[in-house]
């Protein structure tokens, strides 16, 4: 899930990243990608994005509209990840 390039851009910025955690989430609930984004409403190539470099922006209507297709809290979707 590391993109060095990614990572490498936002340490430039200092402090601490935001990572998000839904393809982990997802797996644990054991819904796939198909299923999410049907049940999210949102597109395919967003949450593959997502699921590929989970440092990426995004919304915080992306998050709240996948956090209710997972049934939790769009909190557990993200974590602060130190420099």
């Amino acid at each position: 899930w590391k993109d060095t390039a990614t990572i490498k851009r936002l340490k430039a910025r200092g402090g601490t990243m935001i990572r998000l955690k839904v393809k982990e989430v997802a797996e644990q609930k054991k819904m796939s990608m198909r299923k999410l984004v049907k049940e999210s409403g949102i597109a395919y190539n967003t949450l593959r994005t997502m699921y590929r470099d989970p440092y990426r922006p995004v919304s915080t209507e992306t998050l709240d509209k996948i956090s209710k297709a997972l049934g939790v809290d769009a909190s557990e979707l993200i974590e602060s990840v130190p420099d």
